[in-house]
């Protein structure tokens, strides 16, 4: 099915990531609206969407995206390569997003992602009881 804006769902979902890990506290969500994303998305007068990210605190391991919004195609593929690969959100932030486009918003979602992620031994030991990461 195609739609305009275009829709990508990868990894687990937020509902799966409840179903599974609901209660413990474990998972965490970063988001990046496309309607403040600067030049590109503005110039192509398509800033409407949102991109939601999923991690597990502790590890920091991306877990999944659902993504609304024009040419999230491309931003799918990359993060199914970061998906398969089983980075963690700090390493996907160390690769390169080239400016000025469209992927600079998946940079915004995935800092705001980093940034919500509770990191350190104390998480890790709770989470590795529940999460994904063990």
């Amino acid at each position: 099915m195609f739609t305009d804006p275009q829709m990508a769902t990868l990894g687990t979902s937020r509902a799966e990531l409840e179903s599974q890990y609901g209660g413990c506290d474990c998972i965490t969500t970063g988001e990046a609206s496309f309607e403040d994303q600067g030049r590109g998305a503005m110039v192509m007068r398509q800033n409407r969407g949102l991109m939601r990210l999923y991690a597990e605190h502790g590890s920091g391991q991306f877990l999944g995206a659902e993504l609304f919004g024009p040419r999230v195609e491309h931003m799918a593929h990359l993060l199914a390569w970061m998906l398969e690969q089983k980075l963690s959100v700090s390493r996907i932030l160390e690769m390169p997003f080239y400016h000025p486009v469209l992927e600079e918003g998946l940079r915004s979602a995935l800092r705001d992602l980093n940034a919500n992620l509770q990191q350190g031994p104390a998480i890790t030991e709770r989470c590795m009881e529940c999460g994904p990461g063990d």
